[in-house]
């Protein structure tokens, strides 16, 4: 009788004993969940104001994308040769990998949500910069290279509990007071063709037409709606010659500046399929328009434009070589080159961010520009420079930049762009 006491002791202690291991493995669990996935934003103060800004989403693209593009140009890109630049953590509320629903929900809102989810948590939608911007009177631009009912530009302009309710998307992208929508269609938005085309706003749906319609003064809005093999890598027909089409819409039909967002979206689909060339060629499209920015923002002078990425795709690692030669080499044998993808899936790598920001050290190298109302003037280094724009530079602190941390969070994206652009 005594030794089946002890042994009912013994079973209770051991019971006793494994409670407290899973209470403490619980415990322990939610506080790492808490620090790594919801509290990881660092909610930096920029101190620093522009009246538009562009945010570049290459969808997919991790450092070591960079790095094979690097290789392939035997240049840097152009986004790592801006002035300020660090990394981003990718972390959404699913554990593992998030999907680019919730790294865009985090970017567009400032919010952390579940994976699938756009710009919406927890039964509610979540108010997005796009949305605030136009509350604001700024215009709002969104350009992709695929779907325009996809997760990313649909997580700036539209929610939903689910990034599949493309019908729902549709539809309220079609009501949405969007300026400029640039992107493939699909289905569900060719359905609403009858309901796109207003008074002021054209539905264009070949690269001609939309530049007719950035032209016609009688114009206010577009969505242009092309169809999957209408983007091209090279070439006129490219992302870059709709961002710039893009950026004549938005700094033209308002003098009180716009948010465009701007999606390699491809750079993604590519890595999914472990395909280095295709990978490449997204990669260089992405790359030439934001040299398309950046040029236009140096024209401009009061504009930021930030690049990122809502996560890495296909793990990639690019191996050491000992020149660059023999790098270049193994990276066009694609038989080779493919294997440097180690998965097909999402990781949680880091990306990274790279902001521009005009000041006037950037027209001090500019060779020349013209005053809009005509009025040229000379500056020391004997440079034709505009006297309005020269005075808007210098009203820019462009060392404020550099204050934002080496690594920050998704959700600090939504926060500069805001402290950037809006009033409050």
């Amino acid at each position: 009788m005594a030794k089946g006491v002890d042994n009912l002791k013994q079973r209770r202690t051991l019971w006793i004993i494994v409670a407290v291991i899973v209470c403490i493995t619980l415990v322990a669990a939610a506080v790492l969940f808490a620090l790594n996935y919801v509290d990881s934003g660092v909610d930096p103060e920029s101190g620093f104001k522009a009246k538009n800004v562009i945010l570049m989403i290459g969808d997919g693209m991790g450092f070591e994308h960079i790095a094979a593009g690097n290789i392939y140009s035997a240049a840097r890109l152009q986004m790592e040769r801006f002035a300020v630049s660090g990394e981003v953590m990718t972390r959404s509320l699913t554990p593992g990998a998030t999907d680019s629903a919730a790294a865009a929900t985090a970017m567009a809102t400032g919010v952390k949500t579940y994976n699938g989810r756009i710009a919406y948590k927890d039964g509610k939608a979540l108010e997005t910069i796009a949305e605030m911007a136009m509350d604001e009177g700024k215009k709002v631009g969104v350009v992709a290279t695929k779907a325009v009912t996809d997760a990313t530009p649909a997580a700036f302009l539209t929610h939903a509990k689910s990034r599949n309710d493309a019908e729902s998307i549709a539809s309220q992208l079609v009501a949405s007071p969007v300026d400029v929508l640039f992107g493939l269609t699909d289905e569900y938005m060719t359905a609403m063709y009858d309901d796109i085309a207003t008074d002021n706003r054209a539905l264009c749906t070949s690269f001609q037409s939309i530049a007719d319609a950035v032209q016609d003064s009688e114009v206010d809005k577009i969505f242009g709606l092309l169809e999957d093999g209408d983007i091209q890598n090279y070439g006129a027909n490219t992302l870059a010659q709709l961002t710039r089409n893009a950026l004549s819409k938005l700094s033209s039909v308002s003098d009180d500046g716009f948010l465009l967002v701007v999606e390699g979206s491809k750079i993604d689909t590519a890595s999914h399929d472990n395909d280095m060339a295709a990978m490449l060629g997204e990669l260089q499209a992405f790359n030439a328009a934001i040299s398309a920015c950046k040029e236009w923002a140096d024209m401009n002078g009061e504009t930021v434009v930030i690049v990122t990425a809502d996560h890495e795709t296909g793990g990639l690692k690019v191996p050491e070589f000992a020149s660059s030669a023999d790098a270049y080499d193994a990276l066009l044998d694609y038989d080779n080159s493919n294997g440097w993808f180690t998965r097909t899936s999402h990781s949680s790598a880091n990306v990274g961010y790279y902001i521009h920001a005009t000041s006037s050290e950037a027209i001090m190298r500019s060779v020349e520009l013209t005053d809009r109302t005509g009025v040229t003037v000379t500056d020391a280094d004997g440079n034709a420079v505009m006297t309005e724009v020269l005075d808007k530079y210098q009203e820019i602190d462009y060392n404020t930049l550099m204050d934002i941390p080496s690594e920050i969070d998704n959700t600090d994206i939504f926060e500069l762009i805001r402290q950037w652009l809006l009033t409050e």
